[in-house]
């Protein structure tokens, strides 16, 4: 039975990084020298079919996303060595993406679930079906890196300033709900102020304090997610809560502390 490249390639690569017991895909990319290799062969293909076929409605190119300025045949390798293999998004999709990502994440997954469900006769509530298909938030986070978290912010509550009192909480800052972000610059120790929190958005003192906090200590974040073998991404961390911030509708709530909420009146720009 003929099956899908990229399918082929990507369960070699995982069985590769199971066998070598790798726990996230930076480990994979340093650890496996098969890495590279199955990228290659991976983004070739999207680079023969899917990216030229996604904006073909009925039998018209219509660009509305990016724009292909590759013939067909071209390789990944050709694209590389003369500088064109990044896809480029139009200008105003990438603002548009960012307001519309938080509805349109939910119902995608909702409608990847139900055919792989349909097609593999699992039960579409299974949480494991969910689970292997899109991954988890609650994630295992190491000793490593919550003691790491925890000497930065010098044993407090990144919210309240408050003494963190046993193992604490680690949140992700722009919350997982919202992005799903796993680096380091995303992830703060916090107390019981993580559960009051939830998945709002926080107020701006908050959001100055850790931006400022990636400025000073981007370093020591970096050596914390390497001993922790941990995903490190500060300018991807920085962009998705800027651009998240930037385009707040007046009137969002913004939590501060406890039950108290702030107000936004429109967009903030850091």
């Amino acid at each position: 039975m003929k099956t899908s490249p990229v399918l082929r390639q990507v369960t070699r690569l995982r069985e590769a990084a199971d066998t070598a017991r790798c726990r996230t895909l930076d480990e994979a990319r340093t650890r496996l020298p098969i890495y590279d290799e199955v990228l290659d062969d991976v983004e070739s293909t999207f680079v023969r079919y899917p990216i030229p076929l996604l904006q073909v409605v009925g039998a018209v190119v219509v660009p509305f996303l990016y724009q292909v300025d590759w013939p067909e045949g071209t390789t990944i390798r050709r694209l590389r060595a003369e500088g064109r293999d990044q896809l480029r998004l139009l200008p105003g999709v990438a603002d548009q993406l960012v307001v519309l990502g938080p509805l349109l994440r939910p119902l995608i997954e909702l409608h990847w679930s139900r055919d792989v469900a349909r097609w593999s006769g699992v039960a579409l509530e299974d949480s494991a079906l969910l689970a292997h298909l899109f991954g988890i938030d609650r994630t295992a986070f190491p000793t490593t890196l919550v003691t790491g978290l925890a000497d930065l912010q010098r044993g407090r509550c990144f919210y309240c300033d408050e003494p963190v009192t046993g193992r604490g909480h680690v949140d992700h800052f722009l919350a997982w709900s919202r992005w799903p972000n796993n680096a380091i610059e995303n992830l703060v120790l916090a107390d019981h102020c993580n559960l009051a929190k939830s998945d709002h958005l926080v107020a701006a003192t908050h959001l100055d304090r850790w931006l400022t906090r990636l400025e000073t200590h981007a370093a020591t974040l970096a050596d914390v997610a390497v001993r922790a073998r941990w995903s490190s991404d500060h300018r991807r961390s920085t962009a998705l809560v800027r651009s998240t911030y930037a385009h707040v509708a007046a009137g969002t709530p913004l939590w501060r502390h406890g039950t108290d909420f702030d107000l936004a009146a429109g967009p903030i720009h850091r």
